[in-house]
């Protein structure tokens, strides 16, 4: 229980120990602050999260922090800015995120936090069982024991809610804390780094937050950062190749995210929230290219930067990284418009750029000693009438068109795309032709190739080689050897939404030498969004259709289950196969995004699966007795759902 006594000041001391590790809370009552209002708030600088903050003496870092108001400005200095809260240490500027907590396991940690506001604030994260309340004007001192290694933060809100349950409301959860939470409170952020004994400290900690207006009363906007920036004002980061490169995770937004890494798969090292870390064993260890992060959560990585070239890391959502920002568009001061930088790809939000330059070994990749296989790829339109909406799609060619058939150009896309099947280590050129009448460009999301080849236009390649787009009646070819068996994605990397939403995605499925796919019993669920923007009124589809029809199975008979996740901004999704009693049925765990499991991660669980944007997950399903089962498909914040009858015979 709390104990209270009085000092000869009047002011308030609370104090709580606990025996798991020292642990202690002062509370102080001083003068409030002043009118923030009567002196411009200070310009907050970004954090690149590489300097740690106070000062450390003989295994204890004192630290003294504050909250002020500041002015953010999350693309170029001196831009449009927000006025918000924010972190900053005693003496010195405000940072976005805050300043960095970072000490060895079993350190002793004291801060001091000054509510510099006129307004009371909970604080967060220094391993406090509840929220620390820091009166206006008011000063907390928290003192404790660093005994767990991982990576952690500290926040401060004027309600008690932690990033975590304030980011899983649902859609009609009641939001009576108001506006401030999600807008002028939004950066008030920053992370708290545990290292092991010896371990070292050369990595990189990306904080990813986000402003929001309007999350009670409408019109809403966002603006969203890593680090403190929005691309393409984001750090540019730079690698040698055959470098590890070690990055730690904190989604101290109220978004979910899925963080997609193009042209290299990285090894998932740990996962966990702002109290929590957990660091996993190397048999439980995984690898994707696309990494959820739910709110309030965290993560590490490390992967190897292989290929030399320009390359990028960003949120699959759409909504977080389409050029058209609120930052950019939005009505927030009096400044001007201003250009984006030539080699911002078309994108901002959510990106880091990722140059590898040539390492030690500079030895070059061997040309394919085999003929490549030839592939045609055309994407094609039909124009909007007052009964229907322009319409995308793919048509797959192999060769010419034979003799009497019908010619290339009368042939019907399909949405999704057909499904490209590659052979792994066959060399293969995919001839994209473009039909539209806009620009293009095609992404071969989760295949490892160089990156001139990934899609990128405008940014990929290696100087003085860049990606180019594809222009209307232009054609571009992607050569690639696929390493690696599995499911992967084609899909539109083209800065216009419309483009994904109206269909131009597909599946990508890399079999063993020797080996052909079976449509039979190699099944494919492609989740996507079937709209002309990324607006409410859009329909979810499984196969493009919002009202798929039943699927039929034998039992006795093993299926490989292949999902994707192509939706705009449905980073939330779960997918289950359920029994006549609403109960998942069981199946077992084969790949995730392309890498197949290792044996202990290979198990047979309930059938039931988050699947963010930009994943793909594979599940070996035999149904054992005849039976009527049900795939859903289901969105926990608005709560949408998309079901498919699956007949077992």
């Amino acid at each position: 229980m709390p104990r209270y006594s009085r000092r000869g000041t009047g002011e308030p001391l609370l104090t709580r120990r606990f025996l798991s590790g020292l642990f202690f809370v002062v509370l102080s009552v001083g003068a409030y602050a002043s009118d923030s209002a009567a002196v411009p708030a200070p310009a907050a600088r970004a954090n690149d999260n590489r300097t740690p903050a106070g000062e450390l003496k003989n295994g204890v870092l004192t630290l003294q922090l504050e909250i002020v108001p500041s002015t953010w400005y999350p693309e170029q200095d001196g831009g449009k800015s927000f006025p918000v809260y924010a972190f900053a240490e005693k003496g010195k500027p405000p940072q976005i995120p805050g300043p960095l907590l970072r000490v060895s396991q079993g350190g002793i940690v004291r801060v001091e936090i000054r509510n510099t506001l006129a307004m009371a604030m909970f604080v967060r994260g220094f391993q406090t069982p509840l929220p620390v309340p820091i009166a206006p004007g008011g000063t907390a001192h928290v003192e404790f024991s660093a005994s767990t290694p991982g990576t952690f933060y500290y926040t401060a809100r004027s309600c008690k809610m932690s990033i975590r349950d304030i980011g899983l409301l649902d859609l009609v959860a009641d939001l009576s804390m108001g506006e401030n939470p999600f807008e002028v409170e939004s950066q008030l952020e920053g992370a708290f780094i545990v290292d092991p004994p010896g371990a070292s400290t050369n990595d990189r900690i990306f904080m990813i937050t986000n402003w929001m207006s309007g999350v009670v009363a409408p019109p809403f906007r966002e603006a969203l950062a890593i680090n403190g920036k929005s691309w393409p004002y984001t750090e540019r980061l730079t690698y040698s190749s055959g470098d590890s490169a070690r990055w730690r995770l904190i989604n101290a937004s109220v978004s979910d995210h899925a963080m997609h890494l193009h042209g290299f798969y990285f090894a998932v090292n740990s996962v966990g929230d702002q109290d929590r870390d957990q660091i996993y064993a190397p048999d439980q260890l995984f690898h994707a290219v696309t990494q959820r992060l739910e709110p309030g959560t965290t993560s590490s990585l490390t992967w190897v930067p292989e290929r030399v070239g320009r390359w990028l890391f960003h949120c699959h959502m759409t909504g977080h990284m389409a050029p058209n920002s609120v930052v950019l568009t939005g009505q927030m001061d009096s400044h001007a418009p201003h250009e984006m930088p030539s080699d911002s790809a078309g994108m901002m939000g959510l990106v880091l750029g990722v140059t590898v330059t040539p390492g030690k070994d500079r030895t070059a990749t061997p040309p394919p000693t085999q003929k490549a296989r030839q592939l045609k790829l055309f994407v094609r339109e039909t124009p909007a009438t007052p009964l229907s909406l322009v319409r995308m799609g793919y048509v797959l060619q192999e060769g010419e068109p034979k003799d009497g058939a019908t010619k290339e150009s009368d042939a019907p896309f399909s949405v999704p795309g057909p499904p490209i099947v590659l052979t792994r280590g066959e060399p293969t050129e995919i001839t994209v032709v473009n039909q539209l009448k806009n620009q293009t460009a095609v992404h071969w999301h989760g295949i490892e190739l160089e990156s001139y080849y990934d899609g990128v236009a405008g940014y990929g390649g290696n100087s003085p080689q860049v990606t180019p787009s594809i222009p209307p009646g232009g054609t571009f070819v992607a050569r690639m050897t696929p390493p690696r068996a599995g499911t992967f994605i084609y899909h539109t990397h083209w800065h216009d939404v419309e483009q994904l939403t109206n269909g131009l995605y597909g599946p990508i499925i890399v079999v063993e030498p020797g080996e052909k796919f079976d449509p039979e019993t190699d099944k494919i669920f492609v989740i996507g969004r079937q709209a002309p923007d990324e607006s409410p009124s859009t329909v979810q589809v499984i196969n493009g259709s919002a009202q798929p029809a039943e699927m039929q199975f034998t039992s006795g008979t093993k299926y490989r289950l292949r999902f994707i996740n192509i939706g705009s901004n449905d980073a939330d999704l779960s997918v289950s196969i359920l029994a006549n009693n609403g109960q998942p049925v069981t199946w077992r765990a084969l790949a995730k995004d392309g890498w197949s499991l290792p044996a202990a991660q290979a198990t047979v669980r309930p059938a039931i699966q988050p699947i963010s944007v930009g994943e793909t997950y594979d599940f070996e399903f035999k149904p054992e007795r005849q039976e009527e089962l049900t795939l859903l498909i289901r969105a926990r914040f608005s709560k949408i759902t998309v079901a498919q009858s699956v007949r077992v015979k």
